[in-house]
């Protein structure tokens, strides 16, 4: 089966590549991923998962006997048979699939094995969730689109052309429906309580007995990191690739979230990025005091870490010792606290991000009740719906107003809940008169 591996180029431009058993790059594959990805200005997360899709429609080919490639040469295209056996092998989870042997393996020079048969119960295989699942067969489409084009080009006929389309928009339409339009039934677990949050900051914070974490150098940077991302709502690739430059540490002091992909100096091979806009976030006094000494009481006693721009730097003697911290890295920091409270299984960065908005809109909500009620003096300039969501989009690095909708349903089904108790209560004074 192919091998997905990304290579970093010279430039420091990350490149996702499909790999045989020799390591030889596959043709197909690799040209899907260069002519309609890489050059379209997917990014390396996005062309990573395409080909990672194309592993699972390989896998299909294996189990089947398929060549996909070699029927399209010969004007064979898939079948709605073909796809619906193609969607439902795209439903599993690939971490728990096991190949059962090739479509000949009870088959010699034309003859075939009969087996005994038996009545036994079927073991049902764990599968992926339907927007995965409606990813791949996305990826699938587009992918035998696109090969099936290539293959049967020279043929210059109308017929295969319009075959071609049919068998894609077959796979689309096999895709599964209204996952759009599929409301998060539960954004509580998104945006933790916030006594559950403060307890996670109290347990993570310096020299406290519970941190699991006992070196004082690993308290203080995780302290910052777990700081930066309930004070900010940064994403985790933007905590990530954070340098020492996007720091401005004087009177007022602020990080800027910038865009460092393909970074040379990155030698991270899945490399953290920012996904959204650039834009400054301001720091509290007591988060930039923080950030100083760890950067020259602590960092700087790390010699790999001298070599690299980046903040966060791995503490573990190693051969990962001062290298950027790594993805991986950051989800074990998690982990190691969930081994302190099983009630932070609901903490974790994007968790931290729609806390720092329902904390916003608590924070606008008493403002605006500070100018309803100023009297004297000048008066306090109340927020604007209008005025929220401009602040929320560039608080959150969004170009849409719409994106920072999601943040905020926390604080409407709460507002809207205190609303709701409120004409209940009146109801009620009603009925007792």
């Amino acid at each position: 089966m192919p091998t997905l591996s990304v290579h970093v180029l010279g430039e420091g431009e990350r490149v996702p590549m499909l790999h045989d058993e020799q390591g030889v790059p596959l043709f197909y594959p690799t040209l899907f991923a260069t002519s309609q990805l890489r050059n379209a200005g997917a990014a390396v997360n996005t062309i990573r998962n395409k080909l990672s899709d194309l592993v699972v429609l390989m896998r299909w080919e294996q189990k089947h006997g398929r060549d996909l490639i070699d029927e399209f040469r010969s004007s064979r295209f898939l079948t709605v048979a073909d796809v619906d056996s193609l969607r439902d092998f795209a439903k599993l989870d690939m971490r728990h699939w096991q190949p059962d042997g090739d479509a000949s393996s009870h088959q010699r020079d034309g003859v075939i094995d009969f087996i005994e048969a038996k009545v036994a119960r079927k073991q049902t295989q764990p599968t992926i969730g339907g927007q995965q699942h409606f990813n791949r067969l996305s990826t699938f489409a587009d992918y035998l689109e696109f090969t099936a084009s290539v293959v049967t080009q020279h043929q210059n006929s109308r017929k295969v052309a319009q075959e071609i389309e049919r068998m894609a928009k077959t796979i689309r339409k096999h895709r599964p429906k209204g996952l759009a339009k599929q409301p998060d039934e539960n954004q509580d677990l998104r945006s933790p309580p916030t006594e559950l949050v403060d307890r996670f900051m109290a347990v993570s914070a310096e020299g406290d007995p519970r941190n699991p974490f006992r070196d004082p150098g690993v308290q203080l940077r995780n302290a910052i990191l777990f700081g930066l991302a309930r004070l900010t709502g940064m994403r985790r690739g933007e905590l990530l690739s954070l340098r020492i430059d996007q720091f401005d540490l004087g009177h007022e002091p602020h990080v800027w979230v910038r865009r460092n992909q393909d970074d040379p100096h990155d030698s991270r091979r899945h490399q953290p990025v920012a996904k959204t806009k650039e834009r400054p976030l301001a720091l509290p006094e007591s988060l930039k005091n923080q950030i100083e000494r760890y950067i020259f009481q602590v960092r700087a006693k790390i010699g790999p870490a001298r070599r690299h721009p980046y903040l966060f730097a791995s503490h573990h003697k190693g051969k990962d010792w001062g290298r950027p911290l790594s993805i991986s890295a950051l989800n074990q920091m998690f982990e190691r606290m969930r081994g302190v409270d099983a009630a932070f299984e609901a903490i974790h960065t994007h968790a931290f991000r729609h806390h720092f908005n329902y904390e916003i809109s608590i924070s606008i909500d008493e403002h605006n009740a500070k100018a309803r009620a100023e009297t004297e003096g000048a008066p306090l300039p109340p927020i604007s719906e209008a005025r929220e969501l401009d602040m929320r989009a560039f608080v959150n690095g969004h170009r849409s107003k719409a994106s920072g909708a999601v943040y905020n349903r926390r604080h409407v089904r709460e507002a809207s809940d205190k609303a709701v108790r409120l004409v209940q209560a009146g109801l009620k004074r009603g009925k007792d008169v």
